[in-house]
């Protein structure tokens, strides 16, 4: 499902902390301004009532606190969540470029970059340059749209030690789109591919003979498609 940011007032979203889509009880906290004359606090006289809302996780329990349409408390991560089938090596420097996106996207980007490489090294590849890794991924079947976005990825980071050429920091967007072509890889690469054995394996071995004599002998003519 697509990811609905933690909003005031919804009923139910996805949660930093757990990352996932759940619902949301709300609660109102009320606190009162009190006077105190000669060391006493009387507890009648109430000068001002502000509310603050908490909220509670339906998922994981944690909490949340808002005042108005503001979250308090904890800091929202306004960027995408890694696609679940995202490999655990490249899964921990995506959540750490999501941490510090709000407070420096150059640095989301950079930590980014290097999630990438190693996407590249998860399918065979070298993972040290993407110069030397994109080549042989387009010739496995890789799309031309993420080729071209790999290819800006290294543009920008080939660029990126020149003062003035393209600096991030400038550019949070830069960094947005790096978080998306991470996803677009693994559902390329690695959950669409996972999905189709899945659903191959489900058939009858009867009838996978039957589909894999007339692929494997076509395969024998033309080795390389």
């Amino acid at each position: 499902m697509a990811y609905v940011s933690p909003q005031h007032g919804k009923a139910a979203f996805h949660w930093a902390r757990c990352n996932v889509y759940a619902a949301q009880t709300w609660f109102s906290v009320h606190h009162t301004e009190l006077n105190v004359t000669a060391g006493q606090i009387p507890y009648n006289q109430e000068t001002q009532i502000n509310t603050l809302q908490v909220r509670r996780c339906a998922h994981c329990n944690q909490y949340s606190f808002w005042i108005g349409q503001k979250l308090l408390f904890p800091e929202i991560i306004g960027a995408p969540l890694p696609h679940p089938e995202t490999p655990d090596i490249v899964k921990a420097d995506f959540e750490e470029a999501r941490a510090v996106f709000g407070r420096s996207p150059r640095s989301s980007a950079a930590l980014l970059r290097l999630a990438i490489q190693k996407i590249c090294k998860h399918l065979g590849q070298p993972g040290k340059n993407l110069n030397h890794d994109i080549g042989p991924l387009v010739t496995a079947g890789l799309p031309v749209q993420i080729q071209r976005s790999l290819d800006i990825v290294r543009v920008v980071g080939n660029n990126q030690v020149h003062p003035g050429v393209l600096d991030v920091r400038d550019d949070p967007e830069t960094a947005t789109s790096r978080f998306e072509l991470v996803n677009a890889i693994v559902e390329d690469r690695i959950a669409r591919p996972k999905q189709i054995d899945t659903l191959y394996m489900k058939l009858p071995e009867a009838a996978r003979k039957q589909i894999e004599g007339p692929d494997a002998k076509a395969a024998a003519k033309d080795p390389h498609p």
